[in-house]
């Protein structure tokens, strides 16, 4: 009987341990997650909003042809736009550069905290196993008083 009561206690401290020693790596995975769904989500909005405008000038610029106007007003008129359009498409790339850094800072702080991690998981087995020793010690000292005592 004692000995079910033993591991069963062995068994729920352990896990209870493991839960104490991962939380502090499961809340930095989280943080890398809800950083890096952040990120992405700025992505696509900013995205959307170049899209958008980038449509809203070719539109403008697929109308130019159509309006009756003096044709050096009309080629002016062209120009800007065009120059609207390249300047969207150049802060559209600078951006999505801007955005791929951040994602490589994220992942670089990510592998730089893996050892860490592994570090605190291995300090934690090795406690682990030093419980387990001492309880297992604990246990034979009671049998062994128990048999004493027959």
């Amino acid at each position: 009987m004692t000995k079910f009561y033993s591991r069963a206690a062995i068994v729920v401290l352990s896990a209870s341990l493991f839960l104490g020693a991962s939380s502090a790596g499961d809340q930095g995975d989280f943080q890398f997650r809800q950083n890096l769904e952040q990120l992405q989500q700025n992505q696509q909005i900013d995205q959307l909003r170049r899209e958008q405008e980038q449509n809203q000038l070719q539109q403008q610029l697929n109308d130019i042809p159509h309006q009756p106007r003096e044709p050096v007003e009309r080629q002016q008129q062209l120009n800007d736009l065009q120059q609207q359009l390249d300047q969207r498409q150049l802060e559209q790339q600078q951006n999505q550069l801007r955005q791929e850094q951040q994602l490589d800072q994220l992942r670089e702080e990510e592998q730089l905290n893996q050892p860490q991690r592994r570090q605190q998981f291995d300090q934690f087995q090795h406690e682990q196993q030093l419980q387990q020793l001492q309880q297992q010690q604990q246990i034979d000292q009671l049998r062994e008083q128990q048999q004493k005592i027959r």
